[in-house]
């Protein structure tokens, strides 16, 4: 499928002249990069979008389900890093979303399902799209198997059977890994008991879901680390920091984040604030840790962590306490060892248990699987590298990708693929932010490199 503006206008430039990008992943972070380059790279360009999902949209990409609640409220959810209120101004015109009680005193406070936002998201691309009669996009539904250096410079992009396409950058947008086209047991209605896997925000919305519509009588929740997600506060806090000195050890850190959660705690003032500014300072932080401190977060720290920044509205927080304070649902904290189809097997401080279940639904977010044909791919011919924590690849604050002779080549890895590099990449402000970033870079980058190329036609 090729979409191009209503006044599409053909370049008359060679076609060396001619920028050659392509994004691979269609979902939420795939439609935003395309929405940040359409907006930044001035210079025409042939942008090629991969993904086997049939169709194309803004929701999906987040990995959730279209009637879920996205977690962060309207006031953090705009395209525009540089017009913060676009999203609200945009659900405020829309009066046909005002019956589905989305809408609250201040909208800004407000949580939206992601069929809301991803609505918002592609009119976004569509009216980028329109503005740019000098770019033509292609959607192509087909999986990336490789990306490896072209014979004759830039990026080759293999796909389905064809030949290997030449770019001038990639842009790996793949999140925690391509979409799923449907979840297959859907919409089942009858069962006494459902297990739900995980412990996440989309663990717990599942579970809540099962139980209002009646697919379930009984949700068992099965955590790995037995935390669940933590409210929001009733309205939105900024950053709240102390006045003391920052620490720049792991163990120093966090015993600075639990003082002040408990001087928060004492003032009436809440911990969510407290919790936004040491969100602020992570990077820095994470930047600043040896290998070894890398390492024990990840064993020790970050289902904590995890626990306190991807937050529940605080409706959807209560009504998780009372399904669990009435019985309704279970938390057990463990290993799922395997998956059958009564149930499955646990291991836990007791050893090995077996869960019977009339459904089993799987919600665990997987980090990158970085021994698939794509990944293994730029691993060995050294374009990438892994990060220490093998939770994907190592990037910088635009999503460069530098190969292991320290060049960059074009190559982009945006969102969750960075997690070993950049704290919270994963969440949708941060995500528009680097994708801005990143079209910024790439449009100073290709700059250059066709100036460089047009003086050495000029010269032959």
């Amino acid at each position: 499928m090729t979409l191009v503006p209503a006044h599409f206008l053909p370049q008359s430039q060679d076609a060396d002249t001619l920028a050659r990008i392509a994004i691979v992943g269609r979902g939420f972070t795939g439609l935003m990069t395309a929405i940040a380059l359409l907006k930044t790279v001035r210079s025409p360009f042939h942008l090629v979008m991969f993904d086997p999902y049939p169709k194309i949209d803004g929701g999906e990409g987040i990995g959730r389900p279209a009637s879920e609640l996205l977690n962060s409220r309207v006031r953090d959810l705009s395209v525009d890093p540089a017009a913060r209120d676009d999203f609200r101004h945009w659900l405020e015109a829309r009066g046909d979303w005002r019956d589905r009680d989305l809408v609250l005193s201040d909208v800004a406070h407000a949580f939206v399902p992601g069929e809301v936002f991803s609505a918002y998201v592609y009119q976004r691309f569509s009216e980028a799209l329109r503005e740019r009669a000098d770019v033509m996009v292609q959607v192509r539904a087909e999986s990336v198997a490789a990306v490896a250096r072209h014979p004759r410079g830039g990026l080759s992009v293999t796909a389905g059977e064809e030949d290997r396409a030449r770019f001038d950058a990639v842009f790996l947008a793949t999140g925690y890994g391509l979409r799923e086209i449907a979840d297959s047991d859907a919409g089942l209605t009858g069962a006494r008991e459902v297990q739900v896997i995980g412990g996440g925000v989309h663990a717990v919305d599942r579970a809540l879901r099962l139980l209002a519509a009646g697919e379930a009588a009984h949700v068992t929740l099965i955590s790995a680390s037995g935390f669940l997600p933590q409210p929001h506060a009733p309205s939105a806090v900024g950053s709240v920091s102390s006045d003391r000195p920052f620490p720049n050890t792991l163990r120093g850190a966090f015993r600075h984040l639990r003082e002040a959660a408990n001087r928060a705690a004492l003032e009436g003032t809440g911990w969510q604030g407290i919790m936004n500014d040491f969100r602020l300072r992570a990077r820095k932080l994470w930047q600043g840790l040896t290998p070894e401190e890398r390492r024990r977060f990840k064993r020790h720290v970050k289902p904590i962590y995890d626990s306190h920044r991807n937050r529940l509205p605080l409706g959807q927080y209560e009504r998780l306490r009372q399904a669990i304070d009435s019985g309704a649902i279970t938390v057990h904290k463990g290993k799922v060892e395997r998956i059958a189809t009564n149930g499955v097997l646990l291991s836990g401080a007791g050893g090995l248990q077996v869960l019977p279940a009339d459904r089993t639904i799987d919600c665990r977010v997987r980090m990158t699987d970085l021994d698939s044909p794509l990944f293994r791919s730029l691993l060995s011919a050294h374009l990438a590298r892994r990060d220490e924590l093998d939770l994907g690849i190592i990037v910088d604050g635009d999503g460069r990708v530098f190969s292991q002779a320290g060049a960059f080549e074009g190559l982009f890895a945006m969102g969750p693929l960075g997690l070993g590099s950049l704290p919270d990449i994963d969440l949708v402000p941060q995500i528009v932010v680097q994708a801005h970033a990143a079209a910024d870079a790439l449009g100073a980058w290709l700059a250059e490199a066709f100036s460089g190329k047009a003086q050495e036609s000029r010269l032959l």
